[in-house]
């Protein structure tokens, strides 16, 4: 088939558009679980450790669905993906609102929604950068940050819901909230621009274009997954990837608690929550715009020395006012570094099995993401304190910023193979 030459309006935004609108729908729902989490301790009676759990346990699905969503969209598409994603996050959100055990917790929340969510965020995040070859951070960036609009959204709707209802009301209203708004918007999505006779964007300007001197320009060759796990590049990435996902969800999760802890109230709480993922908005759409141009390395170490410093800043936070700052900083190298991934994917290792591949990477998800909320919960619960779980999770950080300076983007050794094994 001919490719149609790009006209004034090109539909990869359309795609940027609606999967900016599916995160934001996705990752409120997500990251509105910190707001609940006080609710399910103090209404059903369990530990922090225990409710910390589900959520680690979420997380651990959560990276290993990642594999297979990324390669069911590599062979099925977004639509198809998203279907049964919306199916999951609806089902498993109407359930939570009937939660009275905690296998039913764990199972509802740790297995059922975990699984969901995996099946939005891969299909989005792998389909985008199919569509640009030029702008693919700035794209990237702007998708996800419908992921920082969600917590923005999200965790004072939530707290609000709860305020007027309760938090078991508040769950089904979510869930017809998501439905209502997702089925529609998933149906425009599409995986690649030669459905619609398109070619991605800026590719007949790339031609021996070398970006920022950090090997982030497009790879003109595509790894398979058996070769992208052989290089150490992959490998760093991937390390860099667990360190960070380690403070990520441990601030999402216990925020509100350990802000309530020292006498903040509970609605100003929910605010600084919904903050970090407001100001992530700016930085997903900065850094991923600038990242094409100061290349993707520099941007992630900027990223999280940001975050590790304001992380040892935060055990020091006692005020509204010094929660807010630290929601700032936090949220923006938080939102910074989040883009970097994909693009950087694409970039280094091609586009023909970039689902399959980031899906391996996102493993890393399963590792960072449930440890931190799990051992702030048990920190807490033995000591009656955060601030050994916070000084973890800034260590975390730093050692994820010199393993961004280590990185190299890799060469293939093989030919390119059939399939993405």
């Amino acid at each position: 088939m001919e490719s149609k030459p790009r006209t004034r309006f090109f539909y990869g935004w359309v795609i940027v558009a609606a999967g900016c609108i599916i995160l934001v729908l996705e990752y409120g729902c997500q990251y509105s679980y910190g707001i609940f989490f006080t609710e399910l301790r103090t209404d059903l009676g369990w530990t922090g450790t225990m409710v910390s759990g589900a959520y680690s346990l979420f997380m651990v699905v959560h990276g290993i669905t990642y594999l297979l969503a990324g390669r069911f969209n590599d062979r099925h598409g977004p639509r198809l993906a998203l279907m049964i994603s919306i199916i999951a996050v609806c089902a498993g959100y109407a359930l939570m609102s009937t939660v009275t055990a905690e296998w039913q917790l764990y199972t509802f929340y740790g297995v059922i929604i975990a699984m969901g969510l995996s099946f939005g965020y891969m299909p989005v995040v792998s389909s985008v950068p199919r569509w640009f070859v030029r702008r693919r951070g700035t794209a990237l960036g702007i998708t996800v940050a419908g992921i920082g609009m969600g917590t923005l959204v999200f965790a004072p709707l939530a707290q609000l819901l709860i305020f007027k209802f309760d938090w078991r009301l508040s769950y089904l209203i979510l869930a017809g909230l998501f439905v209502t708004i997702a089925f529609p918007v998933s149906r425009l999505m599409k995986l690649d621009p030669a459905e619609k006779g398109l070619l991605p964007y800026g590719i007949e300007q790339t031609a021996g274009v070398t970006e920022a001197g950090d090997n982030s320009s497009p790879s003109t060759v595509d790894f398979t997954v058996r070769q992208a796990i052989k290089t150490k590049s992959f490998w760093l990435l991937f390390t860099m990837y667990v360190l960070a996902l380690v403070p990520v969800q441990m601030v999402m999760v216990h925020l509100k608690a350990y802000a309530v802890h020292w006498g903040i109230a509970e609605m100003t709480a929910a605010v600084a929550l919904g903050l970090v993922g407001g100001v992530s908005i700016i930085g997903r759409i900065a850094m991923g715009s600038v990242s094409d141009r100061i290349g993707r390395k520099v941007s992630f170490i900027i990223s999280f020395i940001s975050m590790a410093v304001i992380m040892v800043w935060l055990m020091k936070a006692r005020q509204p006012w010094q929660f807010y700052l630290f929601s700032a900083i936090f949220g923006f190298g938080y939102g910074g570094f989040v883009p970097l991934l994909p693009a950087t994917v694409g970039d280094w290792f091609g586009m023909k099995f970039h689902g399959s591949i980031f899906g391996m990477l996102s493993l890393a998800v399963a590792i960072g993401g449930a440890a931190g909320p799990l051992l702030a919960g048990y920190v807490f619960d033995s000591f009656g304190s955060y601030d050994i779980a916070i000084i973890v999770g800034a260590a975390a950080l730093f050692v994820a910023a010199g393993c961004s300076a280590a990185i190299r983007a890799p060469q293939i050794s093989q030919p390119i193979q059939s399939s993405a094994l």
